[in-house]
């Protein structure tokens, strides 16, 4: 059970990384890209906790605009 987390998990992180690549070349801000993220990461599990994978917007989108 714990690598179909690991790999689901894996996969929102992967997509989250893309995401904010995209925001990059259509030269958003990486605070544009944060918050847009954030709500689609909400809007996707609108009945479930975002939290953890929220904890890693900032992480990934600096590290995406920083490259």
């Amino acid at each position: 059970m714990a690598a179909k987390s690991s790999a689901f998990q894996k996969m929102h992180l992967d997509e989250i990384a893309e995401r904010a690549r995209l925001f990059r070349r259509l030269a958003q801000t990486k605070e544009y890209a944060k918050k847009r993220i954030i709500q689609n990461l909400r809007w996707e599990f609108d009945s479930s906790p975002t939290s953890a994978l929220e904890k890693k917007v900032d992480e990934i989108v600096n590290r995406v605009y920083s490259a």
